[in-house]
């Protein structure tokens, strides 16, 4: 028996039954294979047709359903169907888009579907029924609940943050504001000006929206207290799986700290900059300074050292004006007796020959301080022999040994040229030679000093400076190149000596050092300078 025949076995009235079968292929057909759900009700809301997809409603069969009442088969909708179905047979006029819900006994979950309801009248136009049609939107409706859901967490999360953060469509009309964007504009809450950042973003806003990329700028927004203050405004499109923009995400984060501290750090590195300008040029008059002193030392040795020949040669003069004068006046009374006159040429020849020498001892120290006085002031690199040079400054240190019981070694391999800086190279050694006199050997200490030249392959050569003072600490020899670190302050010391030499032989001279030094054990100082010396700037 067919669900139509089951119809008419439950005295269902005949102006119903005619109108099922009238119809009955074709209904059948489509209650069969609609999407949809579908039923017929009786003017007194009894199913006289149902398909199988309506019954997910219930989980009743279809058999179970015709010629029962909506009452019987879902209880928790009958009061809404017989107003509908009633409404319907009153005015003749559709009822539709009407959501309803329901949850089966055997499931968990409730489902949603959204109905359509029309009259279904006969040939003389009379109301014989209502034809159901029930769309499910369970998903539909659990994905508009998540997306609720997701906004109110969105709009939670948006309005916990201190930025400013806005919403718009993909047109860029403005559609939500955070409460943030109120509390600081003090404007009323939930006053939207749809296009209010047309104004102020500008043409780079148009430009976003045209493009669909994100916009980054700095921004100065008035605040309720009438205040200007800078923002970083962020906006970037919000895209649908596809790639679509289907809207626009601003926020605003409040820059005032940064700019601050932005020009704190900047005045700050002003002020370092012009302080590292000052330290500069104050080092660069004390390493001036340091190097006329060490020349003026330089000068007043060679002085002390030139007055011993010239008081000499003084001597020697006087005394041989006065045997002049003598014999003058006794060649002037008469006939010189012949020992007399070999006397006076004994004593002229003696006295011209120790004139000379020591003259000529004058000379050579006057020579050699004026070569290394040039060299001193002289920037271009010349050549010279390694050796000579060396042995020309040590003439001009040792004028400085006797008052302070020190001696001077100097051992040079012959036939070391170089094409380098002849006074750079005087002035390391004289700072090296100052320095050890000042702090190898305190309290009048005596001791030696040793300078060692040779060669270090086919292109260096090696300086090795030594003395057997009381030596270093390993603090002391850390810091010993420092720029101002002295352990003689207090004595005048301006702790530029070895910084100096650290600065010509690595900068100018383009070569290495190493310092090697412990307490009453002496210090070595190794220099390698290549024989040829790098083109560069100015010593300092």
């Amino acid at each position: 028996m067919s669900p139509y025949q089951s119809t008419i076995a439950k005295g269902l009235p005949s102006p119903y039954s005619a109108a099922v079968f009238a119809q009955q292929p074709t209904l059948q057909l489509i209650y069969d294979t609609a999407p949809i759900g579908l039923a017929f009700l009786s003017p007194d809301c009894r199913y006289i047709q149902i398909n199988q997809r309506l019954t997910e409603i219930c989980g009743i069969s279809v058999e179970d359903h015709l010629g029962r009442y909506v009452r019987d088969c879902v209880p928790a909708l009958a009061d809404a169907v017989e107003g509908i179905v009633a409404s319907i047979m009153r005015t003749g006029d559709p009822v539709t888009g009407i959501e309803v819900a329901g949850q089966r006994a055997d499931q968990a979950d409730e489902r949603f579907w959204v109905t359509y309801w029309h009259p279904h009248r006969n040939a003389a136009g009379e109301i014989l029924g209502v034809n159901v049609a029930a769309e499910e939107i369970t998903e539909r409706k659990r994905a508009e609940a998540a997306l609720k859901a997701s906004e109110r967490q969105f709009h939670t999360l948006a309005d916990s943050i201190p930025q400013l953060v806005w919403m718009a469509d993909a047109g860029g009309a403005i559609f939500w504001l955070n409460n943030h964007w109120y509390e600081y504009t003090g404007r009323p809450a939930g006053e939207i000006n749809a296009r209010g950042w047309q104004a102020v973003l500008g043409q780079r806003w148009i430009d976003a929206l045209a493009t669909g990329t994100a916009l980054e700028a700095e921004l100065s927004l008035l605040g309720s207290d009438g205040e200007y203050r800078p923002f970083l405004t962020r906006v970037v499109p919000l895209r649908d799986p596809d790639g679509r923009v289907y809207g626009w995400i601003g926020t605003h984060i409040d820059i005032s700290e940064r700019k601050r501290s932005e020009q704190e750090v900047r005045r700050a590195r002003d002020a370092a900059e012009a302080a590292l300008q000052n330290l500069r040029e104050t080092q660069n008059s004390l390493i001036e300074a340091e190097k006329l002193a060490a020349l003026g030392r330089l000068v007043a040795g060679v002085a002390h050292e030139i007055n011993n020949p010239l008081g000499t040669s003084l001597t020697l003069a006087s005394s041989l004006e006065r045997k002049s004068q003598l014999f003058a006046s006794e060649a002037a009374l008469g006939p010189l007796r012949r020992s007399s006159l070999n006397e006076f040429v004994d004593a002229v020849r003696d006295g011209s020959a120790q004139l000379l020498e020591s003259l000529h001892r004058a000379a050579g120290l006057v020579q050699s301080f004026k070569q290394v006085a040039s060299d001193r002031n002289n920037s271009e690199l010349r050549s010279f022999d390694l050796g000579d040079l060396t042995e020309q400054v040590a003439t001009g240190l040792r004028p400085a040994l006797p008052k302070h019981g020190v001696t001077l070694n100097v051992e040079c391999q012959p036939d070391l040229s170089m094409s380098s800086y002849p006074g750079s190279y005087g002035q390391v050694l004289t700072n090296l030679f100052l320095n050890s006199i000042a702090h190898a050997f305190p309290d009048g200490q005596q001791g030696n000093i040793a300078i060692k030249v040779g060669a270090a392959g086919a292109s260096d050569v090696e300086i090795v400076f030594t003395d057997d003072g009381c030596g270093m600490s390993p603090d002391v020899r850390r810091q010993a190149f420092d720029p101002f670190f002295t352990t003689r302050r207090h004595l005048g010391c301006t702790g530029l000596g070895l910084h100096i030499v650290y600065s010509v032989v690595t900068d100018r001279l383009g070569g290495r050092l190493d310092l090697k030094s412990e307490p009453d054990r002496g210090t070595r100082v190794r220099l390698v300078l290549p024989r040829t010396a790098p083109a560069g700037p100015d010593a300092g």
